[in-house]
Formats: C-alpha cells, sequence, structure tokens
C-alpha cells in the first residue's frame, strides 16, 4: 500500500515538474494577432503583391504564432491618416507614401530621393537604419520600403512634346506635392492635381502634362487615352514604406521580429523584377493606344534629372535643415 502511495506520488510530482518546466507545451499560447492597411484598393495590385509577397509569408513562417490580416484600403481610413492611425495603434501596419505621415516623423520625405538599393541602405549604419530613427520618432517602426522598383518611378505625361529646356517654359504640369519642387525648378507653370483628376484635368486642357504619375497610375485610370507623348527618363523612387506601430513590435518576441524583417528584407529583393514586368506591359499598352515614349538628348536629359532632384533635396532642406543633409549623404551613391 506505501509502495502504491509512493508511486502515484511520484507520479503527481514528476506532472507538476514537467508543468513548470515546460509551460509553453503545456498550455498552447493564443496567436498573436495583428492587421494591416493599404492606402490603395484591395484591387490594386500594390495592394496584391504586398499581400502575396509580404503578408503570406510572414504568415507562413510564423507557424500560428502570429497571424497579419487585411483591414482594408483607403474606404477604411484615409490615406493621409494612415500613418498616424498605425502610430496610434488603431492599426498595426500600412504601406502609405512617407509624405502623407511626414508630420509625424519630420525629414523622412527624403527617402524617395535614394540613389541606392535597399540592400546598400541595410547596410549598418546606413540609410535604413537613420530612416528607422526619424520614424521612431513618431511612434513608427520602419520595416522597409514598401514598393522599390530598381529603375525610378514617376514620368512625364504629356501632350505637347518637349525636347530642350525651354520648351518647359509656361507648359502648364499638373502636379501633386511629390514633384511640385521638380515641376518649379523646370520652369514649367504648376498646376496642382490630385490622382482622382488626372484624366479629366488631360482630357480638358486644365494641364497640358502631369508630372506626379507613375505607369501603373497613368495606366489603371485611363490617362494614357487622353495623352500623346511620355518623356522615358523616370526619376525619384516610389514613396510608400512599410511601417508598423513600434509599442507592438517592441512587444514581440524576439523570433517573431526576425521573421517579419527577414520577410520584408526578401520582399525588397523580388518586389522589383515584379515591378519591372509590369512596367514593360504597361508601356507597351500606352504605344499601342497611341503614345509616344521618347528619351531626351543626352545633355537635356542629365538638365532635367539632376534639376529634379537638386529641387526636391532643396525643398527638403528648406522644411527639415537638421535631418536633411545626413540623410542625402546616406542616400547618396558613393
Amino acid at each position: 500500500m506505501n509502495k502504491k502511495r509512493l508511486l502515484i506520488s511520484l507520479t503527481c510530482m514528476s506532472v507538476i515538474l514537467t508543468l513548470l518546466v515546460f509551460p509553453v507545451q503545456a498550455q498552447k499560447s493564443k496567436p498573436i494577432n495583428l492587421s494591416w492597411i493599404s492606402f490603395v484598393p484591395k484591387t490594386n495590385v500594390l495592394t496584391k503583391n504586398f499581400q502575396a509577397m509580404f503578408i503570406d509569408k510572414v504568415n507562413e513562417k510564423a507557424k500560428g504564432e502570429l497571424f497579419i490580416r487585411f483591414r482594408g484600403g483607403p474606404e477604411v481610413i484615409a490615406a493621409f491618416d494612415q500613418g498616424k492611425a498605425v502610430a496610434q495603434g488603431i492599426v498595426d501596419i500600412a504601406v502609405p507614401p512617407v509624405g502623407f505621415y511626414e508630420a509625424i516623423a519630420p525629414g523622412i520625405g527624403g527617402a524617395m530621393l535614394t540613389q541606392i538599393t535597399p540592400e546598400e541602405e541595410r547596410r549598418p549604419g546606413g540609410g535604413f537604419d537613420y530612416l528607422a530613427e526619424l520614424h521612431e520618432k513618431g511612434g513608427l517602426r520602419y520595416l522597409g520600403r514598401g514598393t522599390y522598383t530598381y529603375k525610378p518611378y514617376f514620368y512625364v505625361f504629356s501632350n505637347k512634346r518637349v525636347d530642350k529646356p525651354e520648351d518647359f517654359k509656361g507648359l502648364k504640369i499638373g502636379s501633386a506635392t511629390v514633384t511640385r519642387a521638380a515641376v518649379k525648378a523646370w520652369g514649367a507653370t504648376l498646376v496642382s492635381v490630385k490622382m482622382p483628376e488626372y484624366y479629366t484635368s488631360m482630357e480638358r486642357g486644365l494641364v497640358d502634362a502631369l508630372a506626379s504619375s507613375p505607369l501603373s497610375a497613368w495606366y489603371s485610370q485611363g490617362v494614357h487615352e487622353v495623352t500623346k507623348y511620355c518623356i522615358d527618363h523616370p526619376y525619384y523612387q516610389s514613396t510608400a514604406s512599410a511601417i508598423m506601430n513600434l509599442k507592438k513590435y517592441n512587444s514581440l518576441p524576439a523570433h517573431l521580429q526576425k521573421i517579419i524583417m527577414d520577410a520584408m528584407i526578401q520582399y525588397e529583393k523580388d518586389y522589383p523584377d515584379v515591378y519591372q514586368k509590369d512596367r514593360a506591359r504597361l508601356k507597351q499598352k500606352g504605344q499601342e493606344a497611341g503614345v509616344t515614349f521618347y528619351t531626351l538628348e543626352p545633355s537635356v536629359e542629365k538638365w532635367f534629372l539632376d534639376t529634379a532632384y537638386q529641387a526636391a533635396w532643396d525643398y527638403q532642406m528648406e522644411r527639415f535643415p537638421k535631418e536633411t543633409p545626413k540623410l542625402r549623404e546616406l542616400l547618396s551613391k558613393k
């Protein structure tokens, strides 16, 4: 009888010790649920690619410990409010253009002027680390480039052919904030135009050209139907950046942080090839619609691009004199 009691006691002690030493195995923890939002609709190629190439990869590698769900697009939270919504923890992750939330993370607008790759930016003490530092001031964790595209992103679409600097004089160019400095520096007449107005402004002749549109927005909105020319010298990088609520990121276990960051690094490597194929397809669609893509004489091309970049850096310097010099140094070709 004593032996039986001793055996029972030893068994109970073994179970208790197992629970104390291996609590995770004894009681499986609930998965961490996060949400993300896009500044463009669910049907937009940017949203689809980010979901498939980053979000789905994180969910897969997290193996049930963490799950990120799509909460919606600008119909849920207005595009210009998404950076603030992430900082406040209303949503965990977003991919808005840096200009939409630069007010809470001063100086980050210069990110679009990078002339190096994301891999080069991620070298210790490089552009990525400084951008992360600037984001932290706004309660954000900078994850990386939302849509890095190898070649620059924005084009000038026009109904008047321009071949030399003098041709820009008096040309009415519609632009959002992102390319305003360039338009002015080229000597053109600036007309404020938002993305939903691209088609009507060109169709009605309110502007002669557009400067703040990538090929994707230009084609998806049908603007190729009312465009005659495209200067085939893109400039600036896509301004979309992947951001996360800083407190939420810091609360995650180290191995889940690594999964997120590793997936982002791989996304930055894979996305450019996907975009280049889409760029070639959209360019062909534009040509089929009668749009002439043409290049400028080399000296004019240099003036065109150098002026665009210098004007944008000058604009950043006017507003953020403390942050801009260092960011420019880190994002420039050595």
